[in-house]
Order: structure tokens, then C-alpha cells, then sequence
């Protein structure tokens, strides 16, 4: 089975975090999450397949990634860790909870459904488009204002086009599709918090609320006004979410709870 890249830091006896990365990203998205974490957890960023590090692996399926996480963890992991996973990560987390759910404690889903999402054929139609155009200068300025008007500091913009531009073609067009066609049984007992920007798809809002109303240890909740990209323009919150739902924190006050 083929390694895939991590970057680990942190405490050598603390509970660990296996951060996953979005599509066309990199564990590079969770540089501020290590740093703000690295005093109280042992943290462990991967870098998926044909994404950073791992570019030169081929993204083959769900099952075979989800394969591939289920050997970090018990390689690197410190007893059962903590997951966190944005976009395509939290779908592979949504599948690891379906395949091995007795490896993982608590996860945070950050928009991902466990549900094909509407309109899904036309997205992936956009997608094949975006793998054939991600390196010209013009995608990453379309990127860049996207991000910029939902408010993504130029920074985080810039990182992101980035690694975009490096992730493998083949690879990132066959995640970002599959994630978006998935569908998976949601019968598991983990604690779990379901997260997404208040502007996704109704699909992710609706999968959010169905799974934190199946397990009595979930909750759910959205960033008012913001995107899929939330996340890249506050990341502050995003960290106080963890240590909410991690270390017993106050419950961020920029998210609102679903009723």
C-alpha cells in the first residue's frame, strides 16, 4: 500500500488529530490548527492522494483511500484519535466512520454530505473543466475572487491556488467527483459535529441535520452568510470549534446551532 505524505507535531503521549485536507488542497491548509494545537495534541496532517506531497500517488477510490487512513492511524495514531476534515476529507471521514468507526473517537465534518448532492452531474461537469484549466493564470484569478469575496485573506488564497496548481489532474478530478456522487450508511455511535458555510448546498445542510438527529452524541451547525470556504476566512473559529468539541471550550460564538 502505497505511504502517503503526513506532517506530524505536537505532544508525544497526547491524544492525537488526523487532519484532512479539501480537495485541490493540502495538509498545508491546517498549518494554524497545528500551531494553535501542538501544545495540548499530538496532531497528524495528511496529504491525500495526487494532492501535496502525495501528488505522485494515484487518488484510485473511497474504499482504498479510507484503506490507506485506517493504516495511519494505527501506525501514528496515539490510542483512538480525534478526525477533522474539510470538503473531501470529511467525506473520507463519513466513510471511515461506515468501514472502521471503532478506530476513530470524536470527528468534525466540515461540509461534506453522506448523500449524493443535487445537481451533482452538473458539478462534476465544472470539475472536469477546473482540472483542465487549474494551472492558467486565469483560474487562479477566478479562485482568488471567488475566495476573496467570501472573504479568504489574499494569504490563504494564494497558498490554496498553489497547491491546486500542483495536485495531480487525474487525481483531483476523480476525488472531488466521487466525493460529490457519495453515499454512505451514517449508522455510527461516534461523537460527531457537523459544520458548513450557512451559502452551501441544501444537500449538506439536510445530511447535517439527519445524521445529528440519528446520534444522540452529534451536534450541528453553520457559519452564517459564508460559503464552503469558511473555514480559510476564519480560522479562528474554526480552531474554536475543536477546542469546543475536543477540550470542553465555549461553543463558538460566531456558528449558529441548527434547530
Amino acid at each position: 500500500m502505497p505511504q502517503l505524505f503526513i506532517e506530524e507535531s505536537g505532544q508525544e503521549n497526547a491524544k492525537s488529530i488526523i487532519f484532512l485536507h479539501a480537495s485541490g488542497s493540502s495538509s498545508q491548509m491546517w498549518r494554524h490548527h497545528l500551531a494553535a494545537l501542538e501544545n495540548d495534541f499530538h496532531c497528524i496532517a495528511v496529504d491525500l492522494p495526487g494532492h501535496g506531497k502525495s501528488s505522485d500517488i494515484e487518488w484510485t477510490d473511497f474504499d482504498e483511500v479510507t484503506d490507506m487512513l485506517a493504516a495511519i492511524i494505527r501506525s501514528k495514531a496515539h490510542g483512538k484519535p480525534h478526525l477533522v476534515g474539510l470538503s473531501l476529507g470529511g467525506s473520507l471521514i463519513l466513510k471511515l466512520l461506515e468501514k472502521d468507526a471503532e478506530l476513530v473517537d470524536k470527528v468534525i465534518v466540515d461540509g461534506a454530505s453522506h448523500q449524493p448532492i443535487k445537481g451533482y452531474r452538473r458539478v462534476i461537469v465544472m470539475v472536469y473543466l477546473m482540472s483542465l484549466l487549474k494551472n492558467r493564470k486565469l483560474m487562479a484569478k477566478l479562485m482568488t475572487k471567488m475566495m476573496q469575496k467570501d472573504g479568504v485573506p489574499k494569504e490563504e488564497c494564494q497558498v490554496f491556488v498553489g497547491d491546486l496548481q500542483r495536485a495531480a489532474r487525474k487525481s483531483f478530478r476523480r476525488a472531488m467527483s466521487q466525493a460529490n456522487r457519495l453515499k454512505v450508511h451514517a449508522d455510527f455511535d461516534n461523537p460527531a459535529f457537523f459544520v458548513s458555510g450557512g451559502k452551501e448546498s441544501a444537500t449538506i445542510h439536510e445530511s447535517h441535520q439527519m445524521l445529528a438527529q440519528k446520534n444522540a452524541w452529534s451536534e450541528c451547525a453553520s457559519y452564517p452568510n459564508k460559503g464552503h470556504a469558511w473555514l480559510f476566512s476564519d480560522v479562528e473559529t474554526h480552531i474554536q470549534l475543536l477546542r469546543y468539541f475536543f477540550q470542553n471550550a465555549a461553543f463558538p460564538e460566531k456558528l449558529k446551532r441548527f434547530d
